[in-house]
């Protein structure tokens, strides 16, 4: 009978064993996987700013003749279409793509001067191959929102333009001693 006793108490040390055996390697999962998941699920505030940059946007204005309407005289839209007109190009010379806008904006006109009212103005623009028509400079709209033209340049690719601007003689008036004059400004962005 003292064998049995034995035998049954042996039994139960076995059994506990194992039992802890397996709470242990439960826990040692468990531990493992919460390790694994606070590794990966750390998050931390960088002190450095980060730039990805995917390419150089570099956009080249070549300006030529100047436009100057001082002591000018009223003109046909045939005549003012024949002028030499103001030449230009624009060019990106970086490695990626670039939307662009070209704006026409007023420069103040200082005293003595008197500036010449817009709606004496026409203005033709005349882009690569494309011949441009007579319209009036009012119809581009505010001034410091006349968009010219707007597109996209690839890398290496040119646009050449030539920009007219005269008094017409559709509109009654007297131009005598006023001056109108411009400048073009030029916004780029990366697209791609």
């Amino acid at each position: 009978m003292l064998y049995l006793i034995y035998n049954v108490g042996e039994n139960m040390n076995e059994k506990r064993n194992k039992i802890m055996l397996v709470v242990l390697l439960v826990a040692l999962i468990i531990i493992i996987i919460v390790l694994s998941y606070a590794a990966f699920r750390f998050l931390g505030e960088g002190q450095r700013e980060n730039v990805i940059t995917s390419g150089t946007l570099k956009l080249n204005l070549t300006e030529g003749n100047t436009i100057n309407l001082v002591d000018t005289y009223p003109l046909t839209d045939s005549d003012g279409l024949a002028l030499d007109g103001y030449d230009f190009t624009l060019e990106n010379t970086g490695t990626a793509t670039a939307d662009y806008v070209i704006y026409l904006d007023d420069i103040e006109i200082t005293s003595p001067d008197v500036k010449l009212d817009e709606m004496y103005l026409k203005y033709s623009l005349d882009k690569n191959d494309s011949v441009g028509t007579a319209e009036y400079l009012e119809t581009l709209g505010e001034d410091g929102s006349r968009i010219l033209d707007q597109g996209t340049l690839t890398s290496n690719e040119t646009n050449s333009y030539v920009l007219r601007v005269w008094p017409t003689v559709e509109i009654d008036g007297d131009f005598g001693g006023q001056v109108w004059k411009g400048k073009l400004r030029i916004t780029g962005e990366q697209t791609r």
